[in-house]
């Protein structure tokens, strides 16, 4: 018996060494498990690699120590640690890295080191369970060796290919004195003005009150972050923070949340990514990071575990992230460090501006990287070591396999899997919610030049998976042939293949691939900037921006050279057009007036992702109650998009169908949304991801959510007390939106929503009726059906009593009326219908 691998199938997913971990030293921690994932960062391309039972086992004949390394009855070599006295020979004498040796206290023959290898878990190995693409196999022929040459040639094709040191010094644990396993039990508070970093202990009230993520963040915004303060100066504060589940063997289980006050909004905001670089922030022993002040010049954190320093950026300053990751590996001499990075967009203020993680994932709504570049902040550069403890770890080996398992058995799981989320691109488009021509349209005529299966049959090279996921929605995709040959772009998503495509007319793939890479690599917002230049296209075409305002650049629907023309003037805040998009459409329209704020499509100051409320209507209930504005993710009302009444029915109830499932029907709608938004909530604190099992498909809810948490954290929570976390959550950014005056007249939809019968697909003659569905929203959620804001008494039932005190006084002083003027976006205009099409 041996493993076969087959690296073209690996997407880098890293679940075989999270379970091989947990599984053979009852912990997480990548540094210990018996197989390891190398990545080529120029290919964008993985090597899993682990023992391959070579023929002449060179291991078992330099070890001198009799019996330590021997071959058991399934073939496999195996160490008996009781007589390992860590020479390290037999790492030495194995080619290709499958043996490492840990200096761990207590281990081996004289209790200081040992050496760890695959030993193919008594014939039912785990990796193999776990690894959904079939890059790690059984077989029970002699092939090792041939196996074992593969490995071999392939290492020595990776560049960056640096051999891990054979003693590497791996941490007990992170958890500290900490009560509950899961987290780190630590946070830093990084002073950027002073150069003061102070490690803290995590305040066991955030944990049991907010769990993590975002929900810790808002607690943290609530609290040091007055709403008078301005997104770009130095007392707003940048909170980086990694929920329990981060960093776990939990499906989907690699987010990590950005949450600052946003520049793009002057409200609440966060954005969260996935990848890698959340569970390496947990392994490096933090659960979060608080950015404070302002650094006097460029700046990087580099932290290696116990290791944090604040370096000098200022030879990075004005480089791509590409680049920056690039270079900052090469400098500290760690292939495997994970970052979070902004690019020009983000140095030069860019409202919209996000910040790139590791790998080519992007946090990149509400302008965050915008506050990082407000603080002189280049990039968070991370290495971690160190083990997650889990409270239950036979528990929890059995409750994540469920839930990968329940995941790759889901019937939406083929397309997901396949195609990422442009496989909904022609769904959206039949349904009318495929927003075209600045939300004029529901349909596009030459969405099948921009569909999945165009994508896939033209420009897929591989699969790509985020930590820990069985999907695997991510891909890398290239151009190769014609005007943007060469161009390699990852994550080109449902929602940028909308935004700079039918958005603006545009029908030309290879254009949108090159706007993706340029995007990620100037760290723009691809849902924000296709929105401002769809915006100012139809200004242009309104003739509200001149022909001198348009700086030369020919304005008109489906001209892409313009669109990358745009992209980089933005970034870099060049010429009148690319300074006043760089705001951001709704602060534009502000700027222009002349009745440009009719054509800015927004909520709260934040666009409209690609969904029109007219064709969903639970879609458009959720853009307009958003807490960082318009927004899909927050309560992510799927069940009514694709028409999924088995798990629709399962989860919800059948006495809610067919309704619920009915797009155009406004029943259950509020239901759905309110309920979206807390276990939303949920999601994000904990660091789950939004389109894997929770809510794409459907298998992991309440419930199961709470035995994930209790297994791995020890917290004992009950579904209904997971709940009451969710609603507090919510409540808290909603009460933090009040105190800059943000009330029921900001829960509106752009008049094109609800005044305008859609002219498209199945939704053709529907608008939104987004008042009847407020009404039922407000009750649900116990707020005040007069302000939209939170009562005393649903503040109280949440424990939170203190904050409707707080937000009273605010209130009688009249400071958020006074903030609300001073928010700098145009209201969406919501007046009489005007250029119907």
């Amino acid at each position: 018996m041996r493993l076969e691998i087959s690296p073209e199938k690996c997407t880098g997913c890293q679940a075989c060494v999270v379970f091989c971990s947990l599984k053979q030293e009852g912990e997480v921690n990548p540094e210990l498990a018996r197989i390891h994932v190398w990545e080529d960062h120029s290919e964008i391309s993985f090597l899993p690699i682990t023992c391959a039972i070579c023929d002449d086992k060179p291991c078992v004949e330099v070890c001198p120590e009799q019996g330590a390394i021997s071959v058991n009855n399934l073939g496999a070599v195996v160490i008996d640690e009781s007589l390992c006295t860590g020479c390290s020979k037999c790492v030495d004498a194995c080619q290709i890295g499958a043996i490492q040796l840990h200096l761990l206290p207590g281990r081996g023959k004289l209790g200081k080191a040992v050496v760890l290898k695959c030993d193919l878990c008594d014939g039912d190995p785990w990796c193999v369970k776990v690894c959904q693409p079939g890059a790690i196999t059984i077989r029970d022929d002699d092939g090792g060796q041939v196996t074992h040459d593969k490995l071999l040639t392939k290492l020595g094709k990776i560049p960056e290919r640096q051999i891990r040191s054979p003693k590497i010094k791996t941490a007990e644990s992170t958890k500290e004195d900490f009560p509950y396993q899961g987290y780190a039990g630590k946070y830093l508070r990084v002073d950027l003005s002073s150069g003061e970093i102070k490690t803290l202990p995590l305040p066991v009230e955030w944990v049991e009150n907010y769990l993590g993520g975002n929900g810790i963040g808002v607690k943290i915004l609530w609290d040091e972050v007055p709403a008078a303060v301005d997104p770009l100066e130095s007392d707003n504060k940048l909170i980086v923070s990694a929920g329990p589940l981060c960093g776990s063997p939990v499906p989907n289980s690699g987010r990590v949340e950005f949450i600052a006050k946003s520049p793009l909004t002057n409200i609440y905001g966060d954005s969260n990514a996935g990848g890698h670089f959340g569970p390496e922030l947990k392994h490096a022993g933090y659960d979060l990071i608080i950015f404070e002040g302002r650094s006097p010049k460029p700046v990087y954190l580099y932290l290696i575990d116990e290791k944090i320093e604040i370096r000098s950026a200022e030879h990075i300053w004005g480089l791509g992230t590409f680049e920056t990751e690039n270079q900052l590996r090469d400098e500290t001499n760690q292939p495997d460090l994970k970052t979070a990075i902004i690019g020009p967009a983000g140095e030069n203020l860019v409202r919209y501006a996000g910040i790139q993680v590791t790998s080519r994932r992007s946090a990149a709504r509400s302008g965050l990287g915008a506050v990082m570049g407000s603080k002189n902040l280049k990039a968070i550069a991370i290495r971690g070591t160190k083990s997650l403890q889990v409270a239950d770890p036979e528990r929890t080996l059995e409750v994540t396999l469920k839930h990968h398992l329940a995941i790759r058995e889901n019937e939406f799981f083929p397309g997901a899997s396949k195609f990422g989320t442009p496989g909904i691109v022609a769904l959206m488009d039949y349904m009318g919610r495929f927003p075209t021509q600045n939300h004029r349209y529901g349909s596009f005529e030459n969405f099948d030049e921009i569909s999945a299966d165009t994508l896939h049959e033209q420009h897929f090279i591989r699969d790509i998976s985020c930590y820990s996921c069985p999907v695997g929605c991510d891909k890398v995709y290239a151009v190769k042939e014609g005007e943007f040959a060469g161009s390699l772009s990852t994550s080109v998503e449902y929602e940028t293949l909308n935004s700079l495509g039918a958005r603006v007319c545009n029908a030309n793939l290879p254009s949108i691939i090159k706007a993706n890479e340029i995007c990620d690599d100037l760290g723009i917002d691809t849902i924000s900037v296709g929105s401002a230049i769809a915006f100012a296209m139809e200004l242009a075409e309104k003739k509200i921006l001149s022909t001198e305002d348009c700086d030369g650049l020919e304005l008109v629907w489906g001209n892409y050279h313009t669109m990358l023309q745009l992209l980089e003037r933005i970034a870099y805040r060049k010429g009148y057009l690319g300074d006043l998009l760089a705001e951001g459409a709704a602060r534009a329209a502000k700027r222009l007036g002349k009745g440009a704020e009719r054509y800015a499509m927004h909520v709260k100051g934040q666009d409209i992702p690609s969904q029109d409320g007219r064709a969903q209507q639970s879609m458009g209930l959720a853009h307009a109650t958003s807490s960082r504005g318009a927004d899909h993710l927050k309560a992510f009302p799927v069940a009514d998009e694709t028409g999924y009444p088995g798990g629709a029915g399962a989860r919800y109830g059948e006495d809610k169908l067919p309704e619920l499932v009915d797009p155009l029907e406004t029943k259950y709608k509020a239901f759905l949304v309110k309920d979206g938004e807390d276990y939303g909530a949920i999601v994000d604190s904990s660091g789950n991801c939004k389109s894997g099992g929770t809510f794409v498909m459907l298998e992991i809810y309440w419930q199961e959510q709470c035995d994930a948490i209790n297994a791995i954290t020890g917290l004992s929570l009950s579904v209904e007390e997971l709940k009451r976390i969710g609603e507090r959550i919510y409540n808290l950014q909603r009460c933090y939106n009040a105190l800059h005056g943000i009330d029921k007249s900001d829960d509106v939809l752009p008049w094109r929503m609800t005044k305008v019968p859609s002219p498209s697909g199945n939704a053709k003659g529907s608008v939104c009726h987004l008042s009847e569905m407020l009404e039922e929203y407000y009750t649900l959620r116990d707020w005040n059906t007069e302000t939209g804001l939170p009562n005393e008494r649903k503040l109280q039932y949440l424990g939170i009593d203190e904050v409707f005190n707080q937000l009273k006084d605010a209130i009688e002083t009249g400071e958020p009326q006074e903030l609300r003027s001073r928010l700098g976006w145009a209201r969406p205009y919501d007046g009489e219908v005007v250029d119907p099409l």
